[in-house]
């Protein structure tokens, strides 16, 4: 999950709009933060404020991105590294969610649906951000132009009528979204053996979570039909 290092300076219009993001970015964390916060502890890695702790501790990283303008090696490393962090965490939710269920989950279905709830939407959260930080280089590649080898292949690239298109962090986040509820590629097509394996990982994932876990959590509900 490498993006390119040393690209030029960005211009105020660039600067901007990679602020604008960022901002988005930081926006999107703290929601994951709230989000992991509520868990039950059977869900996390070690005591409940571990993983969310580490976590509002890289939003910094993100701001040193805000005075950056250019994305230099330890910068762009460092941000990778917190990405990757946010997926494993999200993983290890969903994994820690079903080995609670076959040692027997003691809470009560409402907070085991909204477990299996949060960890979906952190799930595309975490997801969402990494995509739109690797593709084609990184978000400051695809402002000036200096692209590598896209990692995906938005329909909007493909049109006449949209010249100079480039996806946005809310299309990344939608991509991510999609690829939960079908378990596939929708309109958004990934090309690179990295976001082939990321897109198997979250929707494999994301199937864990909806057929075991929420199904189960149904079936907890008083008043629901058991299986």
């Amino acid at each position: 999950m490498s993006t390119a290092d040393d690209h030029p300076a960005l211009t105020p219009a660039q600067r901007r709009s990679l602020r604008i993001s960022l901002t988005w970015v930081v926006i999107i964390v703290v929601t994951i933060v709230a989000l992991q916060i509520p868990l039950p502890s059977v869900v996390t890695i070690g005591p409940t404020w571990l993983v969310p702790f580490i976590e509002l501790i890289g939003i910094p990283i993100v701001g040193i991105l805000f005075l950056a303008g250019r994305h230099d090696r330890l910068v762009t490393g460092t941000m990778t590294a917190f990405l990757a962090f946010l997926v494993l965490a999200s993983v290890m939710n969903a994994l820690l969610l079903l080995f609670s269920l076959v040692n027997g989950f003691t809470e009560s279905g409402a907070a085991l649906l909204f477990a299996g709830f949060a960890v979906l939407a952190v799930n595309v959260l975490s997801f969402g951000v990494v995509y739109w930080w690797i593709d084609s280089g990184g978000p400051t590649a695809r402002l000036t132009g200096r692209t590598k080898t896209p990692d995906f292949l938005f329909p909007q690239q493909g049109m006449d009528s949209m010249p100079g298109w480039q996806p946005a962090l809310l299309d990344y986040v939608f991509t991510a979204y999609t690829n939960i509820i079908a378990f596939s590629p929708t309109d958004t097509m990934p090309l690179s053996h990295r976001v082939k394996v990321l897109f198997a990982i979250q929707s494999s994932t994301a199937l864990v979570t909806i057929v075991v876990t929420l199904s189960r959590a149904i079936n907890l509900i008083p008043g629901a039909t058991p299986s």
